[in-house]
Order: structure tokens, then sequence, then C-alpha cells
């Protein structure tokens, strides 16, 4: 099995579903029972700053609160990404900002059923990005997907600059 946890996707241009259409995925969690993985560069209006907006951060239960944070001291689980912590919720929104600690909060998340990342990754519908905190809380809003690629290089960076779709030949 792939090991894509902590990894971000980055849709390519066979992805025409709108939600994911030049977004930017970071998997939270992966195993043999599917994926999880929340959409970082599509905020959501709620007319506050990008650092404590919403983001929509998925498809699928879009009632359902979660959160990406910095804090280990609050953390529940194991850090997803180096200093990125996943909560399920987002009860500790209060207390992460009053630490100050960096936290981004989404609305709904993609989810995979068992299999189905991998069929999407070999058809190329994503490309596989190293995550890093500074990725995950950036301040590019939907501009984060040509950054990734920019990031990712080679002729990534070319169709970034230059080109809507990053598979054409």
């Amino acid at each position: 099995m792939l090991d894509i946890r902590g990894k971000l996707l980055i849709a390519s241009s066979a992805v025409l579903d709108g939600q994911f259409n030049r977004g930017v995925v970071l998997v939270v969690e992966h195993d043999s029972r599917g994926s999880l993985g929340l959409i970082l560069n599509h905020p959501l209006p709620t007319g506050q700053k990008a650092r404590s907006g919403l983001f929509l951060g998925g498809p699928v239960e879009t009632e359902h609160r979660s959160l990406l944070h910095t804090s280990a001291e609050l953390a529940t689980a194991e850090a997803v990404v180096d200093g990125v912590y996943f909560e399920i919720n987002d009860t500790l929104l209060e207390r992460l900002t009053e630490r100050g600690a960096l936290c981004r909060r989404f609305s709904g998340y993609a989810g995979w059923a068992t299999g189905q990342l991998e069929f999407e990754l070999q058809n190329k519908s994503w490309i596989i990005l190293e995550a890093s905190k500074e990725l995950v809380f950036h301040d590019d809003g939907y501009h984060l997907w040509r950054r990734c690629l920019i990031e990712k290089g080679g002729l990534f960076r070319h169709f970034a600059s230059t080109h809507k779709s990053i598979l054409l030949n």
C-alpha cells in the first residue's frame, strides 16, 4: 500500500469535479479501509481572514467540523505533517486561538473507499507532493494549486505558469 498520509494531492486537469478542480488536498488518514483528506484551498465566504475562517474540507458530511493546527501540547493524535495536527472535531478551536496556534477549521472532508484513491492516482488524477506546515497554512487562497505545482518542479512548474491543463502533451 502506498504511504500517502501527510502528503498533498494536487488535482490534475483530469479532475473535473468543481469541488476538487485545482484543489490541493492534505491526506490526513490512509489505510486499508480508505482515505480521508481536507481540501486546503477552498475558503468559504465568511467575511473573516483566511487564518480564522472556514474552509470547505470536502463534499462528505459538510456539516461536520474538523481542525488542522500547530499546537503539540493540545494535540490529541500524532502529527500528520511535521508540526501539523488533525482533530476530528473543532472543540479545541477556542483554546488554540487563545494560545496563538496556527489553526484551520474545515467544513466536511474528502473521503475515498478502499482502493479508490489508488485508482485515481493510477489514472493521473492527482500529483503527490510532500506537505509542509508552510503549505498547509498558506495565505494564498486559491493560488495554492499553482504554488504547489511550482514547488513540484520540472514540467509541472512550466504548466503552473503557462497553461490551465497540466496533462497536455
